[in-house]
């Protein structure tokens, strides 16, 4: 696993909620922390996703803790490339990020790219 996106510096314990959004095949995943403005991360043309509810983490999932990490390589992602059924590839390349918000759980994502 490889950080690709650290956070603003922030005391974990001020940590509120997140919220996963997707419209027009991006999402935007928002966290929200106490006294500070939103922390918004993007993900551009999303193929897949999955939360997992943070007591069915297991520890790899755990060391993404507030950092989005690349999985590099990721079996799971070349499993879904290999069995895409669509006839035009609907991206030019595909990244499985991760994320682990403490209290809440983790976020995957395979997507062309992400930023702040």
């Amino acid at each position: 696993m490889t950080p690709i996106l650290t956070l603003p510096q922030f005391d974990t314990g001020q940590y509120e909620r997140s919220e996963f959004l997707m419209a027009d095949g991006d999402a935007v995943l928002t966290i929200r922390v106490a006294e500070l403005p939103d922390i918004q991360i993007k993900f551009r043309r999303v193929r897949w996703h999955e939360f997992t509810a943070l007591y069915n983490c297991n520890s790899e999932q755990i060391k993404a803790y507030f950092k989005v990490m690349e999985i590099v390589p990721s079996h799971a992602l070349d499993a879904y490339v290999a069995n895409d059924k669509s006839a035009r590839g609907a991206y030019r390349e595909l990244h499985h990020y991760r994320i682990f918000l403490d209290e809440t759980g983790c976020h995957e994502v395979y997507a062309e790219s992400c930023v702040l």
